[in-house]
């Protein structure tokens, strides 16, 4: 863990040594991906994908493709 530490060391002074216009920006860029990353992790409902995919099967007859898949592993 000591690795780690030394790389949060390193980045945290060079940052301290950049204009404080630039640490403002460094910040508001870490906030935003801390907030991508909260976002990132929303779970997700199966209803969400509710007719997807289903102009692919607009002029499709079920029974009929089932019936040519089956044929086909004969």
């Amino acid at each position: 863990m000591k690795k780690a530490s030394t790389i949060d060391e390193k980045i945290l002074q060079q940052v301290k040594e950049l204009p404080r216009h630039h640490q403002k920006q460094i910040l508001e860029i870490v906030q935003l991906l801390a907030i991508g990353i909260k976002k990132s992790k929303k779970k997700h409902n199966i209803t969400e994908l509710r007719g997807c995919g289903k102009s692919i099967w607009k002029d499709i007859d079920a029974q009929e493709y089932v019936s040519k898949l089956r044929e086909e592993w004969h």
